[in-house]
């Protein structure tokens, strides 16, 4: 028998089997719509599990609610998982300040009592009785918390030699609150072709105005945190959407790379991306062309640095990258540890896992000249994947990310394939909601995949589990409160894990990441949007600030001010002001005018 007889054997079982599974989907897919139109709550179910936008589901989050009596539990205040009445005076206090007008109580208020976790708010236990959200009460609690920062920061003050609430005054209060009350990072970690679904996540926390300034990538993640904070607040939107993504260089590198015998049987599919990358091993040694991504990369990025990408979107970049040599460079890259540094080189090094996978690859940056060049510190290293690299506590990323950036909230977007599986939203891993006999097995698969986990730490605790299955299965340990969203895919989706990405299958993963943030916008309201006020009414002040009160024509400020105030020259901003090259620098998020930033506060030898 020879090879055409065989190529036509396989294509006709091949076609039998397509044909088969087709119609299995066509009637399981039939069958779960008759079965879901019985009761009035599969309907609502089915609703929120196919809704297009955040308002569909919202609504249907709401009638579930309502359909299923959990409304009640929102409207009633008690609950043994949080101080309710520790909430409740303080939502009467900051009531009362305001009404009376008493900004010093209010600005108390403000100052003492700002914690992100105050009196358990932030329990996960608290979002996993309804579908719509939480207590009513917490909800009231963080709105009025940040209708009193806004009353703050649009309070008119007096001059400096009233004692009286002045601008400097504010300032501080706005400052101080702001840093004690911590910073949030994005976190997107791999995924591959899944890696996608991280823009949806973005852009889900971009339209309900929770995405934080500072991003961090790994891998796949890289390179969406990396497109994403190239863009402006107003370019932002539209690059969400899936538009303005250059994704031709993977259609070149169809047309460019020769065909092998199989071309002409399998056509153009995963299975003819795996074939291609299987014969790419055989014949040059390495699994994955990283010139084809990087060819991407630079196509959507340009020739960026981190320090002109910060000063262009005012977001913090971070980008992770695991090294043969850990002491001698920068396992972290942003605008501090490598100002210079080409942004999609970073990001395509922190995708070349091995020499095995990936072709070597090069960090660039540009000189004092503006030319670019190989970045010095990475010369004679290798870039290895994260699963051969174990960190200490101290020497992770994220560790570093929060003590550069006062980091002490970390939303985290988990996409890696191999993880998934064992993986789910902390929306869905204790979930209090009513259970029927349909979903039964996927409270079981819940329950099996945290036992699983579980057990897995038990054994890398005690020294027994294997580094290369530790670091795959198990996430990283994250210096502080954190919270895991997992796209919502189905096993379908496993089966485009080898397919390159297209304009087609683009706006499929963005919704898949979507549809992972929707249940856990709840909870990300109650952890960031106090955050975000602060931060918002304390950028307002730092750039309304110069004089107190409107002076008379022909008198200028020197001369009404104090003497000890005549010789105190205060420095302007400068957050998003490229700065001059050097060998150490400063966080601008963080400076305050009248005073001077320590070196070692903000500072970073490179």
């Amino acid at each position: 028998m020879n090879m055409d007889s065989l190529v036509s054997i396989f294509r006709f079982v091949m076609g039998i089997a397509t044909m088969l599974l087709d119609v299995a989907i066509y009637w399981k897919d039939n069958l779960l719509l008759w079965w879901r139109s019985q009761t009035p709550r599969r309907v609502l179910l089915n609703r929120l599990a196919t809704a297009q936008t955040y308002d569909d589901w919202e609504v249907a989050a709401f009638d579930l609610d309502e359909l299923l009596s959990v409304d009640l539990w929102r409207q009633n205040p008690t609950s043994r998982h949080y101080d309710y009445r520790l909430i409740l005076r303080r939502v009467e206090a900051l009531l009362s300040a305001r009404d009376e007008g008493d900004v010093l109580t209010l600005c108390n208020l403000l100052r003492s009592g700002l914690v992100r976790n105050l009196g358990n708010i932030t329990s996960p236990k608290l979002f996993l009785h309804a579908y719509a959200g939480t207590k009513f009460l917490i909800d009231d609690y963080i709105t009025q918390v940040a209708l009193s920062i806004k009353y703050v920061t649009e309070l008119q003050t007096t001059s400096m030699r009233d004692n009286a609430f002045t601008s400097q005054a504010k300032l501080e209060l706005l400052h101080d609150t702001r840093q004690a009350f911590g910073r949030t990072t994005l976190v997107l970690q791999g995924g591959s072709i899944f890696g996608l679904c991280h823009l949806g996540v973005v852009k889900a926390l971009h339209l309900q105005g929770l995405l934080p300034r500072i991003i961090t990538g790994t891998a796949t993640g890289a390179l969406i945190a990396a497109l994403v904070c190239v863009h402006t607040e107003d370019e932002l939107l539209t690059f969400l959407n899936g538009e303005g993504i250059d994704l031709t260089a993977f259609d070149r590198q169809r047309e460019v790379e020769p065909s092998g015998w199989w071309q002409s049987y399998i056509g153009d599919s995963a299975l003819a991306t795996l074939a291609r990358r299987v014969d790419r091993y055989v014949q040059k040694g390495y699994f994955f062309d990283a010139t084809v991504l990087e060819e991407c990369v630079r196509s959507n990025l340009g020739d960026l640095t981190f320090e002109e990408a910060y000063a262009r979107s005012k977001r913090i970049l971070n980008i992770t990258v695991a090294m043969s040599d850990r002491g001698r460079s920068p396992n972290l890259l942003n605008y501090l540890t490598a100002p210079n540094v080409l942004i999609w080189s970073a990001a395509v090094a922190s995708n070349a896992s091995s020499s095995s996978l990936y072709q070597p690859v090069t960090i660039y940056c540009k000189d004092e000249t503006g030319s670019i060049v190989p970045w010095p510190h990475s010369q004679d290293v290798t870039f290895k994947s994260w699963h051969h690299v174990k960190y200490s506590e101290k020497e992770s990323p994220l560790s570093r990310i929060a003590e550069l950036f006062n980091v002490n909230q970390f939303i985290v977007s988990q996409a890696r394939p191999y993880i998934i599986p064992f993986l789910r939203s902390e929306m869905s891993d204790l979930d209090g909601r009513p259970i029927s006999l349909w979903n039964v097995h996927s409270f079981m698969m819940r329950l099996a995949s945290s036992e699983i986990r579980h057990r897995l730490r038990q054994f890398d605790y005690i020294g027994i589990l294997p580094q290369m299955i530790s670091r795959l299965l198990i996430e990283e340990t994250i210096p502080g409160s954190s919270m895991t969203i997992v796209p919502d895919l189905s096993w379908r989706d496993f089966t485009k894990l080898f397919q390159n990405p297209n304009k087609q299958s683009l706006a499929h993963w963005i919704l898949e990441g979507e549809r992972g943030v929707w249940p856990a916008v709840s909870a990300l309201k109650v952890r960031g949007v106090i955050e975000i006020e602060l931060d918002k009414g304390y950028q307002v002040v730092r750039r309304r600030r110069p004089s107190e009160t409107p002076l008379p024509a022909g008198i200028s400020s020197f001369a009404v001010s104090p003497p000890q105030q005549q010789h105190r020259q205060l420095p302007t901003p400068n957050e998003g002001v490229p700065r001059t090259r050097r060998g150490s620098s400063f966080d601008h998020d963080r400076d305050i005018y009248r005073f001077t930033v320590p070196e070692q506060d903000g500072g970073d030898i490179i």
